[in-house]
């Protein structure tokens, strides 16, 4: 039984590359091949989690590599250069393998985990997915004439819930969790809001929102956890200052 979950985050893996394969050469239509991948990972997943649906600790390292893989999928279909199809596909392949990987030690070989791997893990992947989703929200509200509430409703709920998994992973109270995500789906729906009325790209808003959005759950995520200094802060405060400003300052204003 255990060969069989050993060999599960090397099937997915198989799956994802084989997938991002067809994306990038096959005339097959690229919504079935993504359903298809989809719905073979989510079977695999579900299988290496034990298929414990009634823990909340299943949805959470379920719903983490899922939305990772569907978001970057959507975010695939905005690409045109294919070295820009590679990177992606290479990045996500090793992220969702790393991310499966660490799952199955947690789960199957907890001698052989790594002391809060998940917990990093989690929350690379959360910053990396809302990047995605971001730049596949203001990508079709430019090119589709999307609503603009529309995607934001998406925000609220997806940072709610993104903060609610990590904080969880960070084994922080429910109370408190809820208290930090609520206050963060408001204020990043807000600066969804603000970014989508710049003159600048989709996928600059994106890069700009996900950097705004690691501040605010690495600061609150450390104060909760009592962790928070002054060198912290101002290590947080500089890295998100310096990339907003290179951000902006590299972009192309309309």
């Amino acid at each position: 039984m255990i060969l069989l979950h050993r060999l599960t985050p090397f099937a997915a893996l198989a799956v994802l590359v084989t997938s991002f394969g067809l994306l990038i050469y096959s005339p097959l239509h690229p919504l079935a091949v993504m359903a298809t991948a989809c719905a073979i990972i989510i079977f695999l997943l579900a299988r290496l989690l034990r298929w414990e649906w009634q823990r909340f600790a299943f949805w959470v390292f379920f719903g983490m590599p899922i939305f990772f893989l569907v978001s970057s999928f959507s975010f695939f279909l905005l690409l045109e250069a294919l070295s820009a199809m590679w990177f992606l596909s290479i990045a996500v392949v090793f992220g969702f393998w790393l991310y499966t990987e660490n799952l199955f030690m947690f789960y199957h070989l907890p001698r052989s985990y790594q002391p809060y791997a998940l917990e990093h893990l989690s929350l690379v992947l959360g910053i990396a997915s809302v990047f995605f989703f971001t730049s596949s929200a203001y990508g079709t509200q430019l090119f589709l004439g999307l609503p603009l509430w529309v995607p934001s409703i998406a925000i609220f709920w997806i940072v709610l819930l993104l903060t609610l998994g990590i904080f969880w992973v960070s084994k922080i109270e429910k109370d408190v969790s809820l208290f930090y995500a609520l206050s963060g789906a408001f204020l990043m729906t807000q600066m969804y809001l603000v970014l989508a009325f710049l003159p600048t790209s989709f996928v600059v808003n994106a890069v700009a929102f996900a950097t705004l959005l690691y501040v605010y759950m690495g600061l609150s995520r450390v104060h909760v956890l009592d962790r928070l200094s002054g060198s912290v802060l101002r290590r947080y405060l500089g890295i998100g200052s310096f990339f907003l400003l290179l951000i902006f300052a590299t972009a192309k204003w309309v």
